[in-house]
């Protein structure tokens, strides 16, 4: 029996050991949503105060692989407002984002942001910057560690010390990003593109007692809407994110149906099918989304239907998530026209 669970101690050790040392070596990529496009400001600073209305808030909610014990929970809220003084249109915005993952780790991030507003050429041009602090924790007391067994019960005890002084439980730091998009309306097409850098301070991260720092995040957009008539409006979108040696590219599309159109805002409904992908590894997922536009309302709903090798843990399920946007009128006159007599 206490040969059985000292082989288990030193299976746990190995494997904690583990653990931490490939903190050095693994590259992962940063919180995500499918619907990457109904949180702006978690994509671009330059997304603040970037859409014709006075002010909004937006909210989303991801759940992904359910079926994986403590698996990912990411929640973020943001406002964001307009203001014009000398009738230069400056914007400035607020978000905070909390994630949670296996092995409880714990993720909130708070970040301001100021953007620019220019007509330059005929092209919309918004220049942002994001500073912000990130706060990361683990809890030490809903794990064991090799220490704390108890040999006398034969079983391990958190209430025991872990004598772990390599090993701490928060990492707090400092975080930069900034970014810029463009965007022009050619007959029935709009397109946009955006490009933003992520932790551009490369801010030191580690649990541990090395000197670990965030290689900066670089995320590209590419929008089209399509105006098909007064009823019909595509939507493709395409994102691609990279990271050291990680990568997330997601593309696709919304069909949007406009039921009746209002002086501010129309009322809609939308859906189509995404597809995430990555650079140097093969599909992920297959995005499904669907969503209505109600007055100054717009909500989305997506799945992600798991279709990489982790399927055979998740039974192809993937993520879920909810969106959630409310706009407020746009009070500032944006369209002049004379009225003038023909001869």
């Amino acid at each position: 029996m206490f040969a059985l669970v000292k082989k288990y101690h030193a299976l746990r050790q190995t494997g904690f050991a583990i653990l931490f040392l490939a903190g050095n070596f693994i590259y992962g990529q940063d919180i995500h949503f499918s619907q990457y496009y109904f949180s702006p400001l978690s994509l671009n600073p330059a997304n603040t105060g970037n859409f014709l209305g006075n002010y909004r808030i937006a909210a989303n909610y991801r759940s992904q692989w359910k079926d994986i014990q403590s698996a990912y929970r990411t929640f973020s809220v943001g406002g964001e407002a307009s203001f014009f003084p000398k009738n230069q249109h400056v914007s400035v915005g607020l978000y905070f984002l909390n994630d949670k993952s296996g092995l409880n780790l714990d993720v909130n991030k708070i970040f301001a942001s100021v953007a620019f507003h220019k007509r330059i050429a005929g092209f919309n041009v918004s220049l942002g910057i994001q500073p912000g602090v990130v706060l990361k924790s683990i809890d030490f007391n809903a794990h064991t560690f090799p220490d704390q067994m108890n040999w006398n019960k034969g079983q391990f005890d958190n209430s025991l010390p872990n004598y772990e002084t390599n090993v701490i439980q928060t990492s707090n730091f400092f975080d930069l990003n900034a970014g810029v998009f463009l965007s022009k309306r050619f007959g029935k097409f709009e397109p946009g593109i955006g490009y933003s850098l992520f932790h551009l301070t490369e801010p030191k991260e580690t649990f541990v007692s090395n000197d670990n720092h965030l290689s900066i995040r670089k995320i590209a957009t590419i929008d089209i809407k399509y105006y098909h008539n007064e009823k019909i409006i595509l939507n493709l979108y395409s994102m691609m994110a990279n990271t050291t040696k990680a990568s997330d590219w997601v593309t696709g599309f919304n069909f949007e149906y406009v039921l009746w159109k209002k002086a501010f805002f129309n009322t809609s409904i939308f859906g189509g099918v995404m597809w995430r992908d990555g650079l140097n590894r093969i599909s992920d997922a297959m995005i499904l989304t669907a969503g209505l536009k109600y007055k100054n309302y717009t909500g989305g709903v997506s799945y992600d239907i798991n279709i990489s090798k982790l399927h055979t843990a998740t039974d192809y399920k993937g993520a879920f998530e909810i969106a959630l946007i409310w706009t407020a009128k746009n009070t500032r006159l944006v369209k002049k026209q004379i009225p003038c007599d023909r001869y």
